[in-house]
């Protein structure tokens, strides 16, 4: 099992319409702890109930909301990665993705999800007047993240993301006590240009069978 973790993106793409009789996570496919699943729905509504998250009425997969339109994504489109990771996430239960979001804390690649505006970084949350939630999610946030780790026990973990993103993955026990951890931490107005050719390694080490060559090049923490 390998899981990934990204971060949400400024824009995102509602265009894609999850099919008829495909597969939708819920929560519970990836929280055991019911007080943690009312504790993450909670604070999800909580912030949506904020008019200036602005959020959208239309559903699509977390995976489309995000890859179609981020910029961290940009080289996973541009190759034939994207579609592939797509159907392995739909058809096999090998990897497990999830996005680190500002309005749905951590959210399942495969969960539907509608736009919205919010953000854990506070200096972009002032610049574009969106809520910041990073105080919000604060310890909850990394309960629910040590908990999915712990549930799925994954062979590798791959982050990715700014410091105010990978701040709740630095906080869990996997991170303080595995080795099986590359985290890529980006910085800056360009952080996700510098992700989004690694975000692509990545996925082509996946499909070429080369992630034991991938992993041995990267150490646990990589920093822009």
């Amino acid at each position: 099992m390998i899981i990934i973790i990204t971060p949400c993106s400024a824009s995102k793409d509602d265009s894609s319409t999850i099919p008829n009789n495909f597969k939708i996570v819920q929560p519970s496919n990836y929280l055991d702890d019911k007080n943690l699943i009312s504790r993450l729905q909670s604070i999800r509504e909580q912030i949506f109930r904020d008019p200036r998250t602005s959020v959208g009425t239309k559903i699509t997969y977390a995976f489309d909301l995000y890859v179609n339109a981020g910029k961290a994504y940009r080289d996973l489109r541009e190759s034939s990665n994207q579609q592939k990771l797509k159907s392995t996430l739909i058809s096999d239960g090998d990897i497990q993705w999830f996005f680190l979001s500002g309005g749905y804390g951590i959210i399942n690649a495969l969960e539907a999800a509608k736009k919205y505006q919010a953000t854990f970084d506070r200096n972009i949350a002032h610049q574009k007047k969106i809520p910041y939630t990073a105080n919000l999610w604060e310890s909850a946030l990394t309960l629910m993240c040590s908990a999915i780790l712990s549930k799925f026990q994954p062979t590798w973990l791959y982050v990715f993301g700014s410091k105010s993103y990978t701040y709740f993955i630095k906080q869990t026990d996997f991170w303080k006590t595995k080795k099986t951890i590359t985290m890529f931490e980006s910085t800056g107005q360009q952080g996700t240009s510098w992700l989004s050719p690694k975000l692509n390694e990545m996925a082509s080490s996946i499909f070429d069978s080369k992630l034991d060559k991938f992993n041995k090049r990267y150490p646990k923490f990589v920093k822009q």
